[in-house]
């Protein structure tokens, strides 16, 4: 039986290169730029609601304003393109190492995460006070965690597979722990946010990802004689 001949930490390095240098991931740090230094002019001399002094009155100062509102648009464009572009990347290479359906996953997720904080950023350039909003967001993301911590739990592991990737799809592995009820042997056939699917002697076991990440795993050689592939 043989481990897996290439180091975890340089097929980590290697996809973390591959993701920096993709033509699309140079895009979103473009965009990105351009949503920070949009959002700055967007707040400066108080964006929205800027004034200037006339005869001792303070007066709407509407050309600052207007450069303003432009800029918070050129805020909002770029942020959403940024998310995107993170978004379909992210999902690409979890598409490459597990499954569609963990990709469709991490999409979402970080959709949903960025739009947010696009939502909460123009808010702020248009003076919206958003304490109480974010103070119940708060209190529902607390709530919704406690219910639904074991589900968030696999989706972390599930991620940590994805990304330091132990194993992949189509590699024949070794399982072994207390919480799984002993030890496993079989051919990874997919790997989503919330399980790792394993074809057994058994037949297919779908193990929760939080469990997979605390076993002690490895790489075998198939016993049909096939040896696991090495990437």
């Amino acid at each position: 039986m043989a481990w897996r001949q290439r180091p975890v930490a340089v097929a980590a390095f290697a996809d973390a290169r591959e993701l920096i240098f993709h033509p699309k991931f140079r895009r979103a740090i473009c965009s990105a730029l351009v949503f920070v230094a949009a959002a700055i002019a967007g707040a400066y001399g108080n964006g929205v609601k800027a004034t200037h002094q006339v005869n001792g009155h303070a007066v709407a100062d509407d050309t600052r304003r207007v450069f303003a509102l432009v800029a918070i648009g050129v805020c909002l464009v770029a942020g959403i393109i940024t998310v995107q572009l993170v978004a379909n990347e992210l999902a690409r290479l979890a598409r490459h190492r597990g499954s569609p359906a963990a990709a469709s996953a991490i999409r979402l997720g970080v959709q949903i995460i960025g739009y947010l904080a696009i939502l909460v950023t123009v808010l702020g350039l248009f003076a919206v006070k958003i304490e109480s909003v974010l103070l119940s967001g708060a209190i529902v993301s607390v709530v919704l965690g406690l219910a639904a911590q074991q589900s968030l739990g696999n989706a972390f592991a599930g991620i940590v597979l994805l990304v330091s990737r132990p194993f992949k799809v189509g590699d024949y592995i070794r399982l072994q722990s207390g919480a799984l009820g002993g030890q496993y042997d079989g051919r990874i056939t997919a790997i989503s946010l919330m399980f790792t699917t394993m074809q057994t002697t058994d037949g297919p076991i779908s193990f929760p990802n939080a469990s997979v990440l605390s076993s002690a795993t490895g790489v075998r050689d198939d016993p049909s004689g096939n040896s696991p592939l090495i990437t």
